[in-house]
């Protein structure tokens, strides 16, 4: 049994990631905790008295996770899972580590309204700090993502890290993509040949994968996300699959993009593996 964490604000972005996470899910057996916690930028909040965070969160916050619940179980995506709900007055940074320890949490789930260049600042924050500081796997669903399975895989590497390999094994333990075709994407800016180490890493991937369906492709444009946008189109990419430490290239990608005329922000979701 899985253990996953979704934040959530009771909004519409917030319901989209949940059920995605059920579809993903569907044929599993999890543990699904679901957290509304403080926003981590609201200093007012921060300032505010006990009592005025006591009397906000009370009897609204129980009514809106008890309207949650029933509609999850009214869904059909219920399957075995179980559904908690907690509520935390630490800020949601602080209250996501938390839980991530405490409940042994394997997956965090978070809804946005599209990690574009022209959302709020503050919303593209909190992904932000969730992702990079809170030592866990992250799936980011875009408010305009529906599950429709998984059937390609896109990995962007600049097959510089010998651990791609270990980190896509253990995501089998998150869902069943046995049948998905993985396509290793090697991202660059200018045409290169690759060095012995990398080049080494490459094969290792390919041997490792050799019984799952894989690929290598490469795209070259000085924009990454122009070349993720036409690389998603290309191949109808269903889930985008990055490595944490590897942050310079996903920062571009998922957080601070030089192209504002992309679009695979608002439809595609990114899974973050630690």
């Amino acid at each position: 049994m899985k253990n996953i964490l979704i934040l959530t604000d009771f909004s519409k972005k917030s319901w989209n990631s949940i059920l995605y996470a059920l579809s993903l899910f569907h044929a599993g057996n999890c543990k699904f905790y679901m957290l509304h916690a403080q926003n981590i930028h609201e200093s007012n909040f921060e300032k505010a008295s006990p009592q005025f965070l006591n009397n906000k969160k009370s009897k609204d916050l129980k009514n809106q996770f008890d309207i949650l619940i029933d509609k999850i179980e009214n869904t059909q995506l219920k399957g075995k899972h179980t559904f908690t709900p907690i509520e935390s007055e630490k800020n949601i940074l602080e209250a996501t580590r938390f839980y991530v320890k405490e409940k042994k949490i394997d997956l965090i789930v978070i809804g946005t309204n599209g990690l574009c260049p022209n959302e709020k600042k503050q919303a593209n924050s909190i992904s932000e700090d969730i992702i990079t500081k809170v030592k866990c796997s992250v799936l980011v669903v875009p408010m305009e993502a529906r599950f429709k399975g998984l059937k390609e895989i896109a990995f962007p590497t600049d097959f510089t890290n010998f651990y791609e390999a270990k980190l896509l094994k253990n995501l089998t333990n998150l869902s069943n993509y046995s049948e998905a075709l993985i396509r290793f994407l090697f991202l660059s800016k200018k045409e290169v040949t690759l060095n012995k180490e990398q080049q080494w890493n490459k094969e290792t991937l390919h041997d490792y994968f050799k019984n799952q369906p894989h690929g290598f492709h490469v795209e070259v444009n000085q924009n990454f996300e122009v070349s993720i946008e036409k690389f998603i189109n290309k191949m109808k990419i269903d889930l985008i699959i990055m490595a944490a430490k590897n942050l310079n290239l996903f920062e571009q990608i998922l957080f601070r993009p030089k192209v504002t005329t992309i679009s695979y922000y608002s439809k595609i979701p990114f899974l973050i593996l630690h």
